[in-house]
C-alpha cells in the first residue's frame, strides 16, 4: 500500500492522459502539471498520515492490533474511489489524503506486529520481508504504469489507481483469518488466547511449545515492569483531550535515547534521498532527458526489489549496524557525484552517467538502510512503550515525507527550480546528518532479546559498543572503562 502509494505521484504524472486531465495548456500545446500540484498531491499523504497515527497509536494499546487492519482497508478502498472519480486536482487531492489515513494505520500496524510476535532470531528476518513489500509496491505500480502507457483515453491514468484496490481487498479477505497480537493479549492478562493466536501462528502440535513462548513474553514484560517501576500508576496527561502518558514516557530521561533512536534510524532513510530517488524516479528520467524513462525506471525498481530481498539473510549474518552505518556514507559520496555531474554543460552524457549512479544507489540503498532501517526501528523500543514508539516513528517518517514530497517537484520541476542533478548536493547535507547521527546512536541489535536491549540501555552502554559488550559478558563499570579508552585515544589523535 504504501510502497504503490509513495510512487503513484510520479508514475501519474508522466501519464500524457493524466496530464492532459489535470495539467495546465502550455503555449507549445502540451500539458504541464505544475509544480504546486505535484507537490499538493504527494504533501497531502504525510500530513494526513501524522494526524491519523496520533489518534490511532493510543487506540492500538487499548483495543489491540486486529481491529486496524479492517478499518485501514475500509478507509483505503474510500481513498481509491475518491481518486478514480475526481473531477479536478483537489477531489484527486482528497483522495490521495484519504488513502494517507490507511496506510498510517497499516505502517504502524506491520512492523509492530511482526516484532511482537517473531522470536529475536528471526525478527530481523521479517522485519526485512516489511520494507520488500513495500519495495514490491513501488515495482508494482511502475510495470502498471508502463502497460498503461499505451493505452488511451482515461483508462491510461486509471489502471494504476483501479489497481489499488488489490491492496484493500486483499486484507479484508484475510482480516477474519489474521491473530491478533500474541505479546499485547500476555499483557492483558489473557494468557489462553494468547496461547491460542500462537497457535495459529507456529502451528506446531506440542502444547508445551505455546506454554513455553507465553512464559517467555510474561517474563519480558515482568522485566520491562521491573526496570521502568510501577508505570501504570502515574496520573495520565493530556493535550486537548487526548491522553499522552505513553508518548510522554517515550521522552522520560530512562527512554528518550531509545526512542530517538527508533525515530532516527527510520528518518534517515528520508534524509539519505529516498523520497527523490524512490518517489520521483520516472517523472526525473522524463526532466533529464531519458527518451525511454519508464523502461528505465522498471529496471530501477526491478534492481531495488532483487537488492531488498538479497537484505533478508544480511541482516542476521552481519547485524543491523554493520549494513546501515558504513553504506549510508557510501550514498553520500554517490549523492556528492549526481550533484557534481548535474553541474556538467553536456546534459545528454551527464544524464546517463546520473541515472547510473541512481542505479548502484537503489542498489546499496535497499541493502542497507532501506531494509535495515525498519528492522532497527521496530526492535529498539521497550516492550511496554513499542506501539506508542512505533506510532511516534510513523508520525517523524510522516513529517520527513511531507517535507521531501512538498519540496522535491519544486527542486526538479521546469517551472520551479530545474535543478537536475543537482539536487544530489541537498540530499548530501542531510544525508551526511543522517550518517554521523547513525555512528553515535544506532547499537547492534541482531540476536537480542528485547530483556537484553532493557538491560544494555538500562546500563548506559553507548549503542556503538553493544555488539562488544554482549560479547565479552562486560559488566556496566567494565562498558564505561571501554568508552574512557575510546576518548583517551581519539584525544591523542587530535
Amino acid at each position: 500500500m504504501q510502497g504503490f502509494d509513495i510512487v503513484a505521484g510520479g508514475q501519474l504524472a508522466a501519464l500524457p492522459a493524466f496530464k492532459e486531465k489535470f495539467g495546465v495548456l502550455q503555449d507549445n500545446g502540451s500539458y504541464l502539471i505544475p509544480a504546486h500540484y505535484l507537490s499538493a498531491w504527494n504533501s497531502i499523504a504525510p500530513a494526513t498520515e501524522i494526524v491519523a497515527t496520533f489518534i490511532f497509536a493510543p487506540l492500538l494499546e487499548k483495543y489491540g492490533r486486529k481491529w486496524g487492519i479492517l478499518a485501514a482497508s475500509l478507509i483505503s478502498a474510500a481513498g481509491v474511489v475518491l481518486q478514480q472519480l475526481a473531477p479536478d486536482w483537489r477531489m484527486h487531492l482528497a483522495g490521495r489524503g484519504v488513502n494517507g489515513i490507511a496506510i498510517g494505520m497499516m505502517f504502524t500496524i506491520s512492523p509492530l506486529w511482526i516484532g511482537e510476535t517473531c522470536r529475536p532470531e528471526l525478527r530481523g528476518f521479517f522485519l526485512c520481508f516489511f520494507n520488500t513489500s513495500i519495495v514490491f509496491g513501488q515495482f508494482a505500480i511502475v510495470v502498471v504504469s508502463q502497460g498503461s502507457s499505451h493505452i488511451s483515453g482515461k483508462w491510461q491514468w486509471w489502471l494504476p489507481i483501479v489497481a489499488m484496490y488489490i491492496f484493500p481487498l486483499i486484507l479484508t479477505v484475510a482480516w477474519p483469518f489474521f491473530p491478533e497480537s500474541p505479546y499485547w493479549l500476555v499483557r492483558q492478562g489473557k494468557r489462553e488466547e494468547a496461547k491460542k493466536a500462537l497457535r495459529r501462528i507456529y502451528g506446531f502440535e506440542e502444547q508445551g511449545f505455546y506454554e513455553i513462548e507465553a512464559s517467555r513474553l510474561e517474563e519480558e514484560i515482568r522485566l520491562t515492569s521491573d526496570l521502568h517501576g510501577n508505570v501504570e500508576s502515574r496520573p495520565p496527561r493530556r493535550i486537548l483531550g487526548v491522553n499522552v502518558q505513553l508518548e510522554a514516557e517515550c521522552f522520560d530521561a530512562t527512554n528518550r535515547k531509545r526512542t530517538l533512536t527508533a525515530i532516527f534510524a527510520a528518518s534517515a532513510q528520508q534524509m539519505i534521498g529516498a523520497t527523490f530517488v524512490i518517489g520521483y524516479a520516472t517523472y526525473f528520467f522524463e526532466l533529464i532527458g531519458i527518451s525511454n524513462y519508464f523502461a528505465a525506471s522498471m529496471a530501477l525498481y526491478a534492481v531495488m526489489l532483487a537488492a531488498s530481498m538479497s537484505a533478508f539473510p544480511l541482516t542476521e549474518i552481519y547485524g543491523r549496524r554493520f549494513l546501515i552505518v558504513g553504506p549510508q556514507f557510501a550514498l553520500c559520496f554517490m549523492l556528492l557525484i549526481i550533484g557534481i555531474l548535474g553541474c556538467v554543460p553536456d546534459k545528454t552524457k551527464a544524464s546517463w552517467g546520473i541515472v547510473a549512479l541512481l542505479y548502484v544507489w537503489a542498489l546499496i540503498y535497499q541493502l542497507s538502510i532501506g531494509a535495515t532501517g525498519f528492522v532497527l526501528a521496530s526492535e529498539i523500543a521497550t516492550s511496554r512503550l513499542r506501539a506508542t514508539t512505533q506510532g511516534l516513528i510513523t508520525i517523524t517518517n510522516s513529517v520527513w515525507g511531507l517535507i521531501m514530497q512538498f519540496t522535491v517537484p519544486y527542486m526538479i520541476n521546469p517551472d520551479a527550480g530545474n535543478l537536475g542533478g543537482k539536487v544530489g548536493f541537498i540530499f548530501l547535507g542531510t544525508g551526511l546528518m543522517a550518517g554521523i547521527g547513525g555512528w553515535y546512536l544506532f547499537p547492534e541489535t541482531k540476536g537480542l532479546s528485547f530483556e537484553k536491549l532493557d538491560e544494555l540501555y538500562a546500563m548506559n552502554v553507548p549503542p556503538r559498543f553493544f555488539k562488544k559488550v554482549v560479547a565479552e559478558g562486560m559488566s556496566g563499570s567494565n562498558a564505561g572503562e571501554l568508552v574512557d579508552k575510546e576518548k583517551a585515544i581519539a584525544e591523542n589523535h587530535l
